[in-house]
């Protein structure tokens, strides 16, 4: 089957926030996705049910936003329900491995699905920060079950995205860049315990070699590390 059947709207030209940018990029994310839903279209377990409207797809910006780029699918709800549908038993999603927490990180609402038998643990969240309408739950219970369905169909590892994760690409017309991550600081714990260890001219020295100050400017991810060693120098002298 030639893949030009379908083309899931692609265009020269995106209309992005009134202004109409050329597409100039398609990611290897999209076209793998592409291909993935070329290949479920033309599945005989799904070809009756899928159709290539439950498909549109994912558009970012790029070069200070003058630029388009297509950087994967997004399927809807509706092709997550038929795509379960058409699962295996042991695969489809069930409900009774649900379990709502109202008081998740963030004031967030969480659904969480815990499945043995399927090897799978997932979560569907919303706060107010990434959900914009007036049914939490009913997003929440979307975003875990299309998660679900996605990773037991492999479809998720193709860059596939469900639509119940709308508000999450409302950014989608902002620049696609890499953020800088931010350090986490040492925590209190991690310097009361460096601060019983190291003293005098041990942490002068310590403190030389990892270009800081005083404790509290060493990163939390170093403290761990040196914890660590520490802890297991003390084990090793202890099994001695």
């Amino acid at each position: 089957m030639e893949e030009k059947k379908y083309n899931f709207g692609e265009k020269k030209e995106e209309y992005i926030n009134g202004i109409k940018l050329p597409v100039e990029l398609i990611t290897p994310k999209y076209r793998e996705a592409k291909k993935k839903a070329i290949e479920l279209l033309e599945n005989a377990k799904y070809k009756d049910v899928l159709e290539e409207s439950d498909f549109w797809i994912l558009v970012n910006t790029y070069a200070n936003k003058t630029k388009a780029m297509y950087s994967g699918l997004i399927i809807s709800h509706d092709g997550c329900l038929k795509i379960n549908d058409k699962l295996e038993e042991k695969l489809k999603f069930k409900p009774s491995c649900m379990t709502l927490d109202k008081n998740g990180y963030g004031d967030s609402l969480v659904y969480t699905y815990c499945c043995e038998e399927q090897g799978l643990y997932e979560v569907g969240e919303i706060s107010a920060r990434n959900c914009k309408n007036d049914y939490p739950y009913a997003m929440a219970l979307k975003r875990c079950f299309d998660r679900v369905v996605l990773k037991n169909s492999k479809i998720a590892y193709s860059g596939i995205y469900s639509d119940s994760e709308a508000d999450s690409f409302t950014k989608n017309n902002d620049e696609v860049k890499e953020e800088p991550k931010k350090e986490l600081k040492a925590s209190p714990k991690q310097i009361e315990i460096l601060n019983g260890i190291y003293k005098g001219e041990k942490l002068a020295k310590l403190l030389e070699a990892n270009g800081i100050e005083k404790l509290e400017d060493m990163s939390m991810a170093k403290a761990d590390e040196l914890i660590k060693i520490i802890m297991e120098k003390k084990e090793s002298v202890k099994n001695e």
